[in-house]
């Protein structure tokens, strides 16, 4: 679990977990973690290698057949057990969240706080988990059951983005649908990761169900998708990284949520306020590392000198500082590649022609030099990369549109669909736009960043494959097995 180290102060020293152990790599190598934060080293990992990897799959499918034999009220008592136990522990957890991603500790409460409705919620809906029965069509004496049939075992990799809902939503699901499972989490929000663990562990999962490899992606993540006893795969993450994951796994049963451009479309007849939370709250919450950030901003042309004055005058009153400090709006970027990323969308707008209206630039003064002002960039045109490269930052890109045809259009074209949004007072509007819009979500007078625990959860195109939430969850990690009864060759008693 987790051990002090005189060796560089306070360090803390972290483990994985393997057939209900922790433990260090095989190699024994490690690698350390430094808050994005405070620039301070938050503790020290076990660099997991390939050989980790086939072990924990050897544990897991040992495990297999214990899984699936145990009863469904156990694994729902023991679903409980393990949001229970993430409950006793909410702020700790959520200050080491804030410190090892960046964001304020309001948000890391909200995102800790989440993960008990969540696993309470398909916990419920486990118990429920019907599938139908049916009289024969073609053979009049046949009864067909459908019967729900665990995958064998899972392999999910998480990103660091969400490092708390996100496994909620995969790793305890994937058991309760009956699977054992091999878990590697991103490199950059590791504890939150031993934390999960740990209260799985408290919890009283058996030993192999549920394991954890920390370590490289190429090497553990690789691993996995690639083992031939691994049955399915559940991944959120880059969509790069989700193509390359589908041509290694074969025919291993992918869940994929991936990469997003979520626009945001505001007509003419829509109200200025709401649309300016909506936008900044989908463009700088989480810093704005969200596979459904408001990616895109259309603003009808009739509204869009109002709507911008208010988003500038909004956006350059938010408070970015030390995610533990209080009223804090906005910590620091996570990490350095995606900071480029930011820096390199809002310089590429500006060399075309768009202006930076308010933020723009890294915040000096700061603990680290990843604290990046929100930012609000107009005059953003389709051919700025904008408008095809995932931004992954708090920036809201703003496209002035003069038409609904022109925004669907232009919101369809990258041929992203994960979640789209619209804002507009005219019923017929939003609903010729939800017919027409590319996307497995559509928010209505909402922001493109919404979710909820039950509503299927996925994309279309190049946001993924599969959904997740509620029953869906339950309905990735399996799958439906029919048994034939033919009662006409049953005789009656005599």
């Amino acid at each position: 679990m987790v051990k002090s180290s005189k060796k560089g102060g306070s360090k803390r020293a972290f483990k994985m977990y393997i057939d209900g152990k922790w433990v260090d790599s095989e190699g024994g190598e490690t690698f350390d973690l430094t808050s994005p934060a405070s620039g301070e080293v938050l503790g020290t990992f076990p660099k997991g290698t390939r050989e980790d990897a086939r072990r924990a799959v050897e544990v897991a499918v040992e495990a297999q057949d214990d899984v699936r034999s145990m009863p469904i009220q156990e694994r729902c008592r023991l679903g409980a057990r393990v949001a229970e136990e993430v409950r006793r522990f909410v702020k700790e957890y959520a200050v080491d969240c804030s410190l090892e991603h960046g964001k304020p500790l309001k948000e890391s409460i909200v995102e800790v706080e989440d993960v008990i409705p969540n696993l309470l919620w398909q916990v419920e809906d486990l118990k429920r988990w019907d599938a139908p029965v049916q009289e024969g069509y073609s053979k009049p004496d046949v009864v067909y059951m459908s019967l729900h049939e665990p995958l064998g075992t899972v392999a999910v990799i998480t990103p660091w983005n969400f490092p708390w809902v996100l496994p909620s939503e995969f790793v305890v699901q994937a058991f309760l649908a009956g699977n054992s499972v091999v878990w590697k989490p991103a490199s950059n929000t590791p504890v939150s990761a031993v934390h999960l663990m740990e209260s799985v562990d408290r919890a009283g999962v058996p030993p192999g169900f549920i394991n954890m490899v920390t370590g490289p992606g190429g090497e553990v993540g690789t691993t996995l998708v690639e083992h031939p006893l691994v049955d399915g795969i559940g991944f959120t993450g880059e969509t790069t990284t989700g193509l390359d994951i589908a041509k290694r796994a074969g025919l291993k049963k992918l869940t994929l949520e991936l990469g997003g451009l979520g626009p945001l479309i505001i007509m003419d007849d829509a109200k200025i306020e709401p649309a300016v939370e909506d936008i900044m709250f989908g463009c700088f919450t989480n810093t704005g590392h969200c596979c459904v950030a408001n990616e895109r901003v259309f603003v009808h042309e009739k509204i869009h000198d109002r709507l911008i004055r208010v988003l500038t005058e909004r956006t350059r009153k938010m408070k970015v500082g030390f995610p533990l400090d209080a009223d804090v709006d906005m910590g620091p970027v996570n990490n350095r590649p995606t900071l480029k990323k930011i820096e390199e969308n809002v310089s590429d707008a500006v060399d075309k022609g768009a202006k930076v209206v308010a933020g723009g630039k890294r915040i000096p003064g700061m603990p680290t030099d990843l604290y990046y002002a929100p930012t609000v960039v107009d005059g953003v045109t389709p051919e700025m990369d904008f408008n095809s490269v995932e931004t992954f930052g708090p920036v809201a890109p703003v496209f002035e549109v003069s038409s609904l045809d022109e925004a669907i259009e232009m919101a369809n074209a990258p041929r992203y669909g994960l979640s789209m949004a619209i804002h507009t007072s005219n019923l017929r509007v939003a609903m010729e736009a939800a017919k027409r819009l590319k996307s497995g979500q559509i928010c209505i007078n909402e922001p493109v960043y919404s979710w909820d625990y039950m509503n299927p959860w996925g994309g279309f195109r190049n946001s993924g494959l599969g959904r997740i939430a509620g029953r869906w969850t339950l309905d990735a990690f399996s799958e439906v097995k029919t048994v034939m009864i033919n009662v006409g060759r049953s005789p009656w008693p005599s």
